[in-house]
């Protein structure tokens, strides 16, 4: 019963927290070329009846795949990311009437069915030929190109150790400097790894082009920039 009454020996709670402390931060970066592009498409199509506009549709929709599996793109790869169907509304009139206003239920004069849709293309070689002949085939919309990587993790990793180091030789560097000892490491903390991927640089001459008939876009993929930052607390003491 008298052991249980005793103290337990430690640090206590407040001096742990006014120990002198040393913070620093470091940040890593790596530029490396991406390894995959996602191209996004839409199939657009217009009319007075819903059936035969959805018809269209499809039936455009069906030669872009088509045309993706002809250029060796497997159908794990591409991806409907939405398909809208938007009733058309004929416009308001600039003064409307006592009757238009008595008549308030919109009139559907047609239908518009947009189904967009996202290739991944591995083979950057390709990029600006599955550009062209997509939109030759069915695709009436081009929204743009991502980069990307495959496989970030290795180089999410790499930036973190990088940036571990830099944060490590800063608070030896002022250690050494302002005459201070590192006692010991009493904290980590990971700012988070963020990838900054350029963005796809595609000339509308050369879409004028693929849809007329004419040459292979003209496609520039740049380098994905990945930022991580390392925060490192220490305990410090005079020498």
């Amino acid at each position: 019963m008298i052991l249980l009454l005793l103290p337990v020996q430690g640090w206590p709670e407040e001096d742990a927290q006014d120990r002198p402390r040393l913070t620093v931060s470091a940040e890593g970066k790596i530029d490396v070329p991406p390894d995959k592009a996602v191209l996004s498409f839409a199939v657009e199509t217009v009319g007075e009846k819903l059936s035969e506009v959805q018809h269209e549709n499809q039936d455009r929709l069906a030669k872009v795949l088509e045309e993706c599996r002809t250029l060796n793109i497997p159908s794990q790869l591409i991806q409907t990311t939405s398909l809208n169907v938007i009733p058309e509304y004929p416009p308001p009139p600039r003064r409307p009437s006592d009757e238009t206003l008595e008549k308030s239920i919109p009139r559907i004069i047609g239908y518009r069915v947009v189904h967009q849709v996202n290739v991944e293309v591995r083979d950057l070689e390709v990029v600006g030929k599955v550009v062209d002949r997509v939109l030759k085939v069915g695709a009436n919309r081009f929204s743009g190109i991502s980069w990307g990587l495959q496989n970030e993790q290795p180089v999410k990793l790499e930036v973190l150790k990088q940036a571990s180091a830099k944060a490590q030789a800063k608070a030896e560097t002022l250690a050494q400097t302002l005459n201070l000892k590192l006692v010991r490491m009493i904290n980590v903390l990971e700012g988070g790894v963020s990838l900054a991927p350029p963005e796809g640089r595609y000339r509308a001459a050369s879409m004028a082009m693929a849809v007329d008939g004419g040459g292979e876009a003209s496609v520039s993929a740049g380098e994905i920039s990945i930022h991580g930052t390392v925060t490192l607390v220490y305990e410090i003491s005079q020498k």
